[in-house]
């Protein structure tokens, strides 16, 4: 595996994460609940919660 291609891997990975995380916020869950499904810490979605968060008009 070349370097362009783990990191193409990496890239992926991470908007699924994202996608992962809008979705169990869409359900309802906490900012606590979040972090523990996805393995970081709570600070950390509280900066990620609202750069990945559906505008809602």
């Amino acid at each position: 595996m070349t370097e362009d291609q783990a990191s193409a891997i990496l890239k992926e990975l991470e908007m699924l994460r994202k996608l992962k995380m809008i979705e169990f916020f869409d359900r309802g869950y906490s900012q606590a609940q979040l972090a523990q499904v996805l393995g970081v810490s709570q600070p950390t979605i509280s900066r990620m919660v609202p750069k990945v968060s559906p505008k809602k008009v």
